[in-house]
């Protein structure tokens, strides 16, 4: 009796995989051959989930944000306005090796996206995701009393999603100033900001 085979289960195994190519040698590592020999499985198997380059890396970032959604729903669970908010911050920032590597593969996306309109599509739909997030821990503490209501949370949002982009992304240049210390500070700061604007 042949294997059933798991497609969709299957399909993420080689997101991962390209993922992890990805972040260690940029795309020019995560080719079809590489993605085969990394995941043991034969180069036509890989092809048959992949249409071309484009899905290849869509589907790699798409499995780092679900494994990025995924962790800050753990760590946000319970909590609501500014400690969700300062929580969800903290699992965005690449404090550690795997949150560095989602970064890595991001950054190589952003740089198609740049010049891609059906990427830069995708990314647009993805950063406007991210945004409701940090919204509605701003419109909560709004809420709450914990912050003052005279600028509005998307304004608010928008800002530290882009902040916090900025320091991530920096970080990856320079891992001697940007450390975890430092990173925790700026949430702290950009947060306090936030409450005092």
């Amino acid at each position: 009796m042949p294997k059933i085979v798991d497609h969709e289960a299957r399909r993420q195994e080689l997101y991962a995989v390209a993922a992890a190519l990805i972040a260690n040698g940029g795309m020019e590592a995560a080719t079809i051959r590489d993605i085969a020999q990394a995941s043991g499985y034969s180069k036509g198997v890989v092809e048959h989930y992949f249409e071309n380059k484009d899905e290849l890396i869509s589907g790699a970032l798409a499995w780092v944000n679900q494994q990025y959604e995924q962790r800050v729903e753990k760590v946000t669970a319970g909590f609501s306005g500014l400690e969700a908010l300062r929580k969800r911050m903290k699992a965005t920032l690449p404090l550690d090796k795997t949150v560095r590597n989602e970064w890595k593969v991001r950054l190589v996306f952003w740089s198609l996206a740049g010049i891609h309109p059906e990427l830069r599509k995708a990314q647009e739909q993805r950063f406007q995701k991210a945004l409701d997030f940090f919204e509605r821990d701003i419109a909560d503490a709004i809420r709450m009393g914990e912050i003052s209501s005279e600028e509005n949370s998307a304004d608010r949002a928008r800002r530290l999603l882009n902040m916090t982009t900025g320091i991530s992304t920096a970080a990856l240049h320079n891992l001697s100033l940007y450390n975890k210390t430092f990173l925790l500070q700026e949430i702290d700061y950009l947060i306090d900001r936030v409450v005092n604007n």
